[in-house]
Parts: structure tokens; sequence; C-alpha cells
């Protein structure tokens, strides 16, 4: 044999058979997923969210053929289930379920225990819900305009409530005295009821909720829905005009879940995933309860799209909070 060949054919030899493993070797999501998923939820049970998180893990569960285990772990605002995904193995085993908070936050903290946007890929944006703008009915206040002048007529004489520094409610209500050219005194509180029973009660002027809170209490008669913020409007108060049609061009506000993986899951268990979730976005039944929550379905991204998706969301919140000067510590 050529001493030439003779010298290069075991590494030859090697280089094949690396590559026929290679070829052969099956793809993560080929085996995924031989074991439970774990569903970390940064929030406590019974809440939007947590209802939201386990409508969909159950159907998921039955696209993947596994079960999957919804876990609560509150605290710190939302940052200590976000974190316990983040330093979870990037396997596809540990996923996150977040909300706005997760952009919020980026601005909000000045440190973090993760980094929001390198810990994690996202997967889907699962719902978007809403916010909704209401004031106690007693007030001489009729539509989302006579809101606007009454505040214009007396800056930093009324106050709006929120569920706390940094919530949605509490985000939404700085961006509504930005557009409009507004002031008013933020009262944030431990939770959505408690602001808007004090709305109610007559203690604070106006506040953003979320459809399914104030539907029912706008239904009874207890608060009134002067507008929707969203792009259309939604089938719990369909006669509830969006803030565009009330006058407020563009005017959206939102709060929306998203499932997120580790950074580093390999990209075909988070595409397999992503199909599971829109796939369950298509299912009547899970619309139809999502609906009843207040939610919007139709938008099923891609996780290149979901993304783009929170990346605009980071940036557009990101402002109104430093612009507020909210921030906690």
């Amino acid at each position: 044999m050529n001493p030439t060949l003779r010298r290069f054919l075991p590494a030859a030899i090697a280089a094949m058979v690396c590559s026929s493993l290679w070829l052969t070797q099956p793809s993560a999501a080929a085996t995924y997923p031989d074991r439970p998923i774990r569903v970390v939820i940064p929030y406590g049970p019974g809440g939007n969210t947590d209802i939201t998180a386990r409508i969909i893990a159950e159907d998921i569960s039955k696209s993947l053929n596994t079960p999957v285990v919804v876990e609560n772990r509150p605290g710190s605002g939302v940052t200590l289930g976000t974190e316990i995904v983040a330093k979870a193995p990037a396997d596809g085993y540990t996923l996150l379920i977040t909300t706005l908070a997760h952009s919020i936050n980026q601005t909000l903290y000045k440190k973090l225990p993760y980094d929001s946007q390198k810990d994690f890929l996202p997967i889907a944006l699962v719902a978007k819900v809403p916010l909704v703008l209401t004031v106690d009915p007693r007030l001489p206040i009729q539509n989302q305009q006579d809101l606007i002048n009454l505040l214009h007529k007396n800056p930093d004489k009324h106050s709006f409530a929120s569920s706390g520094i940094g919530s949605p409610t509490h985000v939404a209500g700085e961006s509504f005295k930005i557009e409009t050219k507004t002031s008013a005194v933020h009262a944030p509180y431990k939770g959505e009821m408690p602001g808007l029973n004090d709305v109610i009660g007559g203690h604070v002027t106006f506040a953003f909720g979320t459809a399914a809170a104030t539907t029912r209490l706008a239904q009874a008669g207890s608060l009134r829905a002067l507008s929707i913020a969203s792009a259309q409007r939604s089938a719990l108060l369909p006669d509830v005009p969006t803030t565009d049609e009330a006058g407020l061009k563009g005017f959206q506000a939102y709060t929306w879940t998203a499932l997120l993986a580790p950074a580093g899951t390999p990209g075909d268990i988070v595409k397999a995933v992503n199909q599971a979730v829109n796939k369950a976005l298509t299912n009547p039944e899970i619309k139809k309860r999502l609906t009843q929550l207040g939610a919007e379905t139709d938008d099923m991204l891609t996780p290149e799209a979901t993304r783009a998706f929170m990346d605009a969301e980071t940036s557009k919140w990101g402002a109104i909070v430093t612009a507020s000067g909210a921030t906690v510590d």
C-alpha cells in the first residue's frame, strides 16, 4: 500500500464513521418528549395566567403525548419562578409561562438574577388580554373623552389604581396619561381587585383592568367601562368601544401570556412545542375557554415572531416605565 495512503487511511475511515453516525443520529425532537414536562408559572394559583397555562398545558399534553405538570412558583415580582427556568437544563423539560411583566421588568428592576433576553428562547405567544378603562359610574363621566377633560381641568387632583408598581395596569395608566397629556396620581395596590374595588368605592377615579375582571363588574353596574385598549371590541363587552373608536387613535394596552424555554434548548424541540401550542389555539373548545377569560388567541406566531413581538413590547413599555420614573431595587 502506498505509504501516504497508509498514513491517512485511519483518519479517513474515522471521519467516515463519524459522518455516518451524525447522519443517522436522531434529532432531539425525534425522541422528545420521553418524560413529563414541567411548566413553571411565576404567579400564584387561581389567577388568569394560572388558568390560561393549565388550559394550554392540558391540550399540549395530548399533542405531545406526555404529562405536562404546571407548577406555581410565585415570589419577588415573578423573578423567583423565572430564575428557576433560567437555570434549568436546556432540554425542553422545564418551560416558563410568563406575561408582559417579563418585558417590563427589564427596565423596572435595576438588577435581575437572570438576563431576560439571553437566558430564554421564546416558544409561542399564547394569548393577549386587552385592558379596559373603567371609572366609578357615580361620577359624571359617560365616555373616555369626559375622563380626559376631567383630568385636564384638575391636574394631579385625581388618581388611578393599578395592581402594583410596574404592573401592566400601571404602565397602561402611565401610557394613557402620556398620550392624553394629562396628569393623575398613581395608586398601587396588591392585586387587581383591591384597586378596582377602590374605584367602585369612589376612592380612586379610574383604572385599567383585565376584561375578565371588569366585565362582570360592568355588567352589574358597579363599574363603567369607557373603552377597551385593543384593536377590536371584546366579545365580553361588545358595546364598549375601543380606545381608538373613543378618540384616542392607535392606543393599545394588553397584558399577554407567552411560553419560553431556557436558552440553548434545541431548535427542533422549540419548534415541536410551538406547533403544539398553535394547534391548541385552533381548538374551538380551547378558544372558547380562553375567550371567556377575555383573551385574544388569533396570533399564532412562530418562535422567531414571538421573539420579535416580545422585543417590541420590551422597547414600548420600557420607555413608559422610564418616563414614569418607576423602579424596583
